[in-house]
């Protein structure tokens, strides 16, 4: 049985099954490793005599060849099914909002469903301003025709494509599809021939130099490193694994697997990489997100705060996103940094003794 087929036998059921498991369980406490992303080891350098007003300071910056307020995006969550709809709606009409880039949910469902692309033509009818990124599987990927995949990407207008690589979550999943061989050379095949920019992304687990290594000179936009820290996939399945019943188990031995969102970002400086270096994963204020632009990262994405906030209501989405950007813009002003290209040059960042 192919990779396809096996998608088309899960029932649309299960499918929403899975998918509700998984904004239920993502929002709970025992399913991330929060603090164990590598920002604590790091602090900023206060200056308490900034030569600037707080008013001078500008976030604003440049992701995929746009102009936009910030150099956050809203990480991928969820898609494909009914409980979707109204989450990525609000996470849309925020991001044209805020100028956020957002990263949808897997596209899977759109390779052999036809009418699951309707849920982005109805939710860019009501936020046709929403910059969205398409995301894709790495083990569908590899058996998807180029042409299906840019599909995927035109049915939500998309400014640049994710491929997720989440082989952990594929072992640990009751329904899982870990099939991953042909993966670099299908990344490959995409970015040359796809008509947006191609970043590669992982689900928590983080990036190895080898890694990011094969990632290079191969046409990738970007790699976002999505480090262990935050929201864990393994430990998720691991809640839903109740057949077969030793996956449950599994899950529990591999519950602390993964490379910290800091060590991946300072793996992937080490290879030099000719690709952008954007970062998430167990990011949840502004001044985490300032750690880690002062490491590297053109851009951080945030997840599991965009998510409980856009499961609240519009207005909390909209107050916790004013929020991470005045955080950001305050660790600017407190560090002497009038723009983010000036912070990323300066001297601010201080590693922590232990």
């Amino acid at each position: 049985m192919s990779i396809i087929d096996n998608m088309v036998e899960e029932s649309k059921t299960q499918f929403e099954q899975r998918k509700s498991d998984h904004i239920e369980y993502s929002l709970l406490d025992q399913n991330e490793a929060l603090g164990e992303s590598g920002l604590c080891s790091f602090e900023l350098i206060h200056d308490a005599l900034p030569d600037l007003d707080f008013s001078d300071v500008d976030i604003s910056t440049k992701l995929l060849n746009e102009k936009v307020r910030s150099p956050f995006f809203i990480s991928s969550m969820t898609a494909g099914h009914a409980g979707s709809v109204n989450i990525n709606l609000r996470l849309a009409k925020a991001s044209a909002k805020n100028g956020w880039f957002m990263g949808v949910g897997s596209q899977r469902k759109e390779l052999f469903d036809n009418t699951a692309a309707k849920e982005w033509e109805q939710i860019l009818n009501q936020a046709p301003e929403a910059r969205l990124i398409g995301n894709i599987g790495i083990s569908q990927l590899v058996h998807t025709p180029i042409e299906s995949v840019q599909k995927l990407v035109d049915s939500l207008n998309g400014r640049a494509l994710f491929i997720h690589l989440n082989a952990l979550q594929e072992c640990m999943q009751p329904e899982g599809t870990p099939y991953f061989k042909g993966g670099l050379k299908a990344i490959e095949q995409v970015c040359n021939k796809l008509s947006v920019p191609v970043i590669i992304k992982e689900t928590g687990c983080g990036f190895s130099i080898p890694t990011l290594e094969k990632l290079k000179s191969i046409g990738v936009y970007a790699v976002d490193m999505s480090g262990y820290g935050g929201t864990h996939w393994g430990r998720i399945e691991g809640c839903r694994s109740k057949d077969p019943i030793y996956l449950s188990s599994a899950a529990q031995t591999f519950k602390d697997w993964g490379i910290s969102t800091v060590h991946s970002l300072l793996n992937a400086k080490q290879v030099s990489p000719d690709y952008k270096l954007w970062a998430s994963g167990g990011v949840r204020t502004g001044v985490d997100a300032a750690k880690l632009l002062a490491l590297g990262a053109e851009a951080v994405g945030f997840a599991k705060p965009m998510l409980q906030a856009a499961i609240n209501s519009e207005e909390s989405l909209d107050i916790k996103m004013q929020q991470l950007e005045y955080e950001l813009k305050t660790a600017l002003f407190c560090t002497n940094s009038k723009s983010i290209e000036e912070f990323k040059t300066k001297k601010v960042l201080l590693c922590r003794s232990n």
